[in-house]
């Protein structure tokens, strides 16, 4: 069936999103602490001003795109198994939609800083760009939480994953929420930098591969 196999394939662009994403961020260079001078942050993104560009356009761009459709899949995979009215599967929509928007916002920052702004204006200023980024970044883990934690109590619900998967979900987007600490503490281990964030953040990505896996061959057994 014609539309089942678009479906199918439609549900790896999770995959798709996990590799541009992490492309993105591995073409720039390490950024800057926000502990760091103002001069120091300037000059990061007056040299790198090409990477971190292309970074951001294969991450918000490229990315972006992949993570729009696949929220659709999930929204559609977890909709045909909900015998109620959908609001676990709505819920999980809505969340990583506010995700996407975050993570767009926070890199269009970082864009807008190596594209001119921080060699326009003072350093200061540009530092206080590079903190509201920090903070947008930071703040999007609760999002990404609540798109975790619906879809695998959904997933529980209506056994639409494997009992491990739903378990690993719930673990990872409770993970993800507490790492949310780092706003008050600022540049921790709870960090997307620090250890226990950075293994939140790659937990979250090889989550979104596995949901992408599961939802194809379950896909593919309805054709």
């Amino acid at each position: 069936m014609e539309e089942t196999r678009w479906e199918k394939w439609a549900s790896l662009t999770g995959v798709g999103f996990v590799a541009a994403l992490l492309a993105g961020y591995l073409i720039s260079p390490q950024p800057p602490k926000l502990s760091d001078s103002a001069v120091t942050l300037a000059d990061y993104f007056a040299k790198n001003q090409g990477s971190v560009l292309a970074g951001s356009v294969v991450a918000a761009g490229l990315g972006g795109v992949f993570l729009l459709w696949w929220l659709g899949s999930l929204r559609l995979f977890l909709r045909r198994r909900e015998a109620d009215g959908g609001r676990l599967s709505a819920v999980a929509l809505a969340s990583g939609s506010v995700a996407l928007v975050t993570l767009m916002a926070y890199l269009a920052i970082r864009a807008s800083l190596a594209f001119g702004l921080s060699g326009a204006v003072d350093p200061s200023v540009s530092k206080g760009f590079y903190a509201v980024a920090y903070t947008i970044d930071a703040l999007n883990v609760f999002p990404i939480g609540a798109l975790l934690v619906a879809a695998s109590v959904s997933a529980m619900r209506w056994k639409a994953f494997p009992a491990w998967l739903v378990w690993l979900g719930l673990v990872v987007g409770i993970a993800r929420w507490v790492t949310g600490l780092d706003v008050v503490l600022k540049e921790s281990v709870l960090g997307d930098e620090g250890t226990i964030g950075f293994i939140a953040f790659l937990a979250v990505m090889i989550w979104i591969v596995l949901a992408s896996v599961v939802m194809f061959r379950r896909t593919a057994g309805r054709s």
